[in-house]
Order: C-alpha cells, then sequence, then structure tokens
C-alpha cells in the first residue's frame, strides 16, 4: 500500500511583490468596488488590531513580518516533501476565473497532462500596485511544471466511475497558464530556486461558487453583477477527498496531497464590507485541526463557510477527507493571522507513518 503524505498551505500572492506594496490590494479592493471608499477612508470602521497592523506605513512593517513566517512555514513543509520523496504531488486548489470562465465551470476538474506552463508573474497575477515581482524575473517568464499524465488519467476515471461526476482537462488557457493557487504552491515551495522535481497533479475546486462572476470576474476587469450558482458542499468535497486518498493508497505511486488555501478572505466576507477577514472563525478552524475533530468539517453548513468568507477553505476539507481515510492525524506548523493582508494562513503537515515513527 502507497503512503501518503498531506500538507496544507497558502498561495496568498503577496510574496510575490516586494512587502511595500502588500497594503496596496486594499486599495486595489476600492477601485473595482469591493470595498466601499467611504468603510476605507474612514479608519475609525476599522477593527483596533487592524489599525495597529496598518501602522503608519500602509503595513510595511507588519507585511516584514507576516513573510517571514510564511516562508518558513514553506521551508519546513518543503523539507518535509524532500525527506517524504514522492511520486506525485496533488494539489488541491481553486481557479478563480482564471481558466474556467463563462462557458462552463466545473465543480471539480482533474488536469491530464505531462507538463504545466506557469508564468506567475504576468500582470493579471499580481493583485497589487506593482507588477515588479521580487526576483526581478520578465513579467512574461514561463517556469515548465513537471505533470504526472498516467496518475491524472487514472484517478479521473477512478473518480468518473466510482460516481464522481467530475470534468477533466487536457489544456489550459489562463495567460498564467495554471491558476495561481497551483502556480504560486510550487513556487512557494521552491523559493530559493532549486527545483522542484516533483510531477504535480493539479485539481481544482470551485469553491468561489456564488461569488466567482460577482468577485472573481470583477478581479478580471469584467463586471458581471450576477450572483452564479454555488460552489460544491463540504460533504461532496469530504467524500471526494477520501475517495482520493483511497485511491492513491491502493496505486503505486508515493503520493503528497496538498490543500492549497488561505482561510477567511475580507474579499469574500461581506459582512465586513469585504474590508477584513472572520478571525474567529478562523480560529474556530484551527482549534478543530488541534483537536482533531477536522472529520466535523464535512457538516459545515455551505452558508456558513460563506457568511465567514473561509470559501476556499473547500480546498482543505478536500485534504480533511483524506487524512480521515487515512488516519494521519494533523501538525498545526503556524497559523498567521491578519486583518490587512486580505486572509489568515494555515500551515499544517500529516506526515506518513514512517516518518511520523521517524520523528517520534
Amino acid at each position: 500500500m502507497a503512503e501518503i503524505l498531506g500538507i496544507g498551505l497558502s498561495h496568498y500572492p503577496g510574496p510575490l511583490v516586494p512587502e511595500e506594496y502588500w497594503g496596496s490590494m486594499l486599495q486595489r479592493n476600492v477601485d473595482v468596488g469591493r470595498i466601499p471608499a467611504a468603510v476605507y477612508a474612514d479608519k475609525s470602521r476599522w477593527p483596533v488590531e487592524m489599525v495597529r497592523e496598518w501602522g503608519n506605513d500602509n503595513g510595511t512593517t507588519a507585511a516584514h513580518a507576516h513573510k517571514a513566517r510564511l516562508m518558513a512555514g514553506y521551508k519546513k513543509l518543503r523539507a518535509e516533501i524532500d525527506a517524504f520523496k514522492p511520486d506525485v504531488v496533488v494539489i488541491w486548489g481553486d481557479d478563480q476565473y482564471e481558466n474556467f470562465k463563462q462557458e462552463c465551470v466545473p465543480a471539480f476538474c482533474v488536469y491530464v497532462m505531462d507538463k504545466y506552463p506557469s508564468r506567475p508573474f504576468v500582470p493579471q497575477a499580481l493583485p497589487f500596485k506593482t507588477t515588479q515581482n521580487v526576483w526581478g524575473v520578465p513579467s512574461d517568464h514561463e517556469f515548465g511544471l513537471r505533470g504526472h499524465k498516467e496518475a491524472g488519467r487514472a484517478l479521473a476515471c477512478e473518480l468518473l466511475n466510482g460516481g464522481f461526476d467530475i470534468a477533466y482537462a487536457y489544456a489550459v488557457r489562463a495567460p498564467a497558464g495554471l491558476a495561481h493557487s497551483f502556480n504560486n504552491t510550487v513556487l512557494y515551495l521552491d523559493w530559493e530556486r532549486r527545483g522542484f522535481p516533483y510531477p504535480i497533479l493539479p485539481f481544482h475546486v470551485n469553491c468561489y461558487g456564488n461569488q466567482l462572476l460577482k468577485t472573481a470576474a470583477d478581479a478580471s476587469g469584467e463586471s458581471i453583477d450576477e450572483r452564479s450558482p454555488p460552489a460544491p458542499t463540504p460533504q461532496r468535497c469530504f467524500e471526494i477527498g477520501r475517495a482520493t486518498a483511497r485511491f492513491f493508497m491502493n496505486s503505486p505511486w508515493r503520493t503528497c496531497l496538498i490543500a492549497s488555501s488561505s482561510w477567511s478572505h475580507a474579499s469574500l466576507t461581506v459582512k465586513h464590507d469585504r474590508l477584513y477577514p472572520d478571525i474567529p472563525a478562523d480560529r474556530a478552524r484551527v482549534q478543530e485541526l488541534r483537536e482533531g475533530t477536522f472529520k466535523r468539517w464535512r457538516e459545515i453548513p455551505l452558508e456558513q463557510l460563506e457568511d465567514a468568507g473561509q470559501n476556499e477553505f473547500l480546498n482543505w476539507i478536500c485534504l480533511a477527507g483524506a487524512m480521515s481515510e487515512t488516519g494521519q492525524r494533523a501538525e498545526v506548523l503556524d497559523f498567521v493571522e491578519s486583518h490587512v493582508f486580505n486572509s489568515s494562513k494555515c500551515f499544517a503537515l500529516f506526515r506518513a507513518q514512517q516518518q511520523r515513527l521517524a520523528a517520534e
């Protein structure tokens, strides 16, 4: 039986640009109509923690500290991946109106490709007041990411035969190639540019659901004032995670399963005027992760996740389903809160059995 390593992380785009630009995402969200200008301008309407984090330099000092913790998290996770030496890395991520647009928006989609174009620095992928990336490489620079076509095709067949009506894709069309949730995941795990030798298998989840057209399309420059159909339910995400784990446990491939997303997003938290995230809701989720009660996530009503701006948490629920199937427990490496930088980020590790025994 093949071993599985589980990982949870964030694909927040901040680390792509210098820290002095991180706070500009707030102004950009005003510009695209997400945040009311009056709410942004009136600091008396901000939580006191947000005012403190913003400081007198538009959040730059806080951004340096925030980034340091993020990079420490990615470094620890990369070390675990290198020690595990996976044959394939499955990434649950969400396409935010990048490859899937008005023609078709699948609830789930497994990619079936040998190589993926990755252009993470195109202007569309940098939601800040700059197109300058921290590496200083040209905006059209393309990384070639290895895929695992055989595993992708086999997983798609297994899920379809098992009653999961997923989509599959043999090509991408977005300017960035893969969606930024997948591009950034690999980029951050290879922060020092040593190379990422492990084949990836992107697994799209339509996390944005009823916010996709109104929120993600607005960010692309389109204006579609319409509530789109919902995301798949937490129950369905949990079950598809379980089925994915069963498949890879019985496959010939050592597999790393990654959930890629931050948790509550300010830009999705309507009750806060999309200004800051629902941090108490995130604290509840991380406590469940630490206590080992993450199986309960399948019972969370979708409406509750949407109210908390935790739409992208569906990626983590897929991972929770997988880890409930394997019986692996979570180790929370860090939980990084923020009012200013759009979301809180969690770094979690579910060690494979041999790694866990070695660590103990």
